[in-house]
């Protein structure tokens, strides 16, 4: 657990020494990639989980690693603390975000504001930090992007990423 911690908190900085890793990415293969290494975890969490995409490529300027961090960092949020049952769904949509969903019991309207402060936590665990939603937020904003919680119409919660659109030609 403290080699991924420090992982990701490298992931954070590396961008902000070196620009060179922002390159153009396919966020449909990115969203792919995370839910194929996370399905054996999903499924024996007792979850389905699946993928889909508003259209067959959509891209943004990203530095890779660290968004597929903060992706793996909701999905893996999802398999602990959605309750064991139902789906996990991974959307991609265009111009350029990218949803999590799961149908546990979501986070409380009082608590959505809270949920990314380092070390918070809604419910004290055995594992993890409490820095995994606030790395993913800081990833997030380091491409100049937004994390938010929202409702998901058919219970549960849904982590929404929004990233700045790669303009058209």
């Amino acid at each position: 657990r403290l080699a991924t911690l420090a992982e990701q908190l490298l992931d954070i900085q590396r961008p902000d020494q070196n620009r060179a890793p922002f390159a153009r990415v396919d966020l449909v293969a990115v969203g792919q990639r995370v839910v194929a290494d996370l399905a054996p975890p999903a499924i024996a969490g007792g979850y389905d989980i699946s993928f889909e995409s508003a259209a067959e490529h959509v891209e943004t300027f990203v530095y890779q690693t660290a968004l597929e961090r903060a992706l793996t960092n909701l999905v893996q949020n999802a398999i602990e603390h959605a309750g064991h049952r139902g789906t996990i769904d991974v959307r991609v949509d265009l111009p350029a975000t990218i949803d999590v969903i799961d149908q546990g019991t979501g986070i409380p309207a009082e608590q959505r504001a809270r949920i990314f402060e380092p070390f918070y936590r809604m419910q004290p665990l055995d594992r993890g930090a409490g820095l995994g939603l606030n790395l993913v937020r800081e990833i997030v904003h380091l491409h100049q992007g937004r994390v938010a919680v929202l409702d998901n119409p058919g219970g549960g919660a849904c982590f929404r990423i929004t990233l700045p659109a790669i303009p058209s030609a």
